[in-house]
């Protein structure tokens, strides 16, 4: 009866552990503009689709980093080193000030950034006298990005886009993502990635270009601890464990 009792109570404090929540969430749209706009920096609202670009030079040495991000649905990026940064309803000006304030924290370095807005968020062509009938707009294709990221669903697929580039758009990965184990699944094929070298490291030649229809998984870390709580449950089911099947 005591090993029953034991074997019940080693269930109930390894499910809450040993448990993970993926919430999936769709890539939403944000307005479109036309052909022709004249896009005017501190006016210009940024938001979901909008690619922008940054230039970071670190140090007495000028280590020169160079990167590319599409705003996700959210509105963030994930800046490498740095963090999660919320640019949604931003103008170019404002964005820049927020990410130079967030490098700052992060950086002792002294260091240089320059930021711009490389392409702005997807762009159709109307007929004239027609705005509501668009003349072309592409079929979409998507990219899924699941597991331990602030916000996996289905993404847009734009070309020429890496790996890095969708953890971004997923809003960078949890604290409890293991990223050196990532995957990339492609029709029947399996890829792993190290995508802790490509994203904190900034190992580029790792970063996988992606394509339509791949599913990016990053798994949990099997041990990860929120708490001293959650450690405190661990080390008592070990001890349960113990007295249970081996004494």
């Amino acid at each position: 009866m005591r090993k029953i009792i034991s074997v019940l109570l080693v269930i109930c404090l390894l499910v809450p552990l040993m448990s993970g929540m993926i919430v999936a969430q769709d890539a939403g749209s944000f307005s479109d503009y036309f052909v022709g706009d004249t896009i005017d920096e501190t006016s210009y609202k940024l938001g979901p689709g909008d690619q922008v670009s940054a230039n970071l030079i670190v140090g007495n040495n000028d280590l020169s980093f160079d990167y590319n991000f599409v705003i996700g649905p959210d509105g963030k990026i994930f800046f490498p080193k740095v963090g999660e940064i919320d640019l949604l309803g931003k103008t170019i000006p404002e964005a820049k000030d927020l990410i130079d304030e967030k490098i700052e924290a992060a950086y002792k370095e002294k260091y240089e950034l320059s930021f711009r807005l490389a392409q702005p968020r997807r762009v159709q062509i109307y007929l004239t006298g027609s705005e509501q009938k668009p003349l072309y707009i592409s079929e979409k294709k998507f990219v899924s990005v699941y597991g331990e990221v602030a916000k996996g669903g289905r993404f847009e697929y734009l070309p020429g886009k890496k790996f890095s580039d969708y953890i971004s758009y997923a809003g960078g990965p949890t604290p409890r993502a293991n990223l050196a184990l990532a995957t990339i699944t492609r029709q029947n094929e399996k890829f792993s990635i190290d995508g802790s070298d490509v994203i904190f490291n900034g190992n580029t030649s790792k970063d996988m270009e992606i394509m339509p229809g791949d599913v990016i998984n990053i798994p949990a870390q099997f041990f990860y601890f929120t708490d001293f709580g959650s450690f405190s449950n661990m080390l008592l089911t070990m001890v349960l464990l113990y007295n249970t099947f081996v004494k």
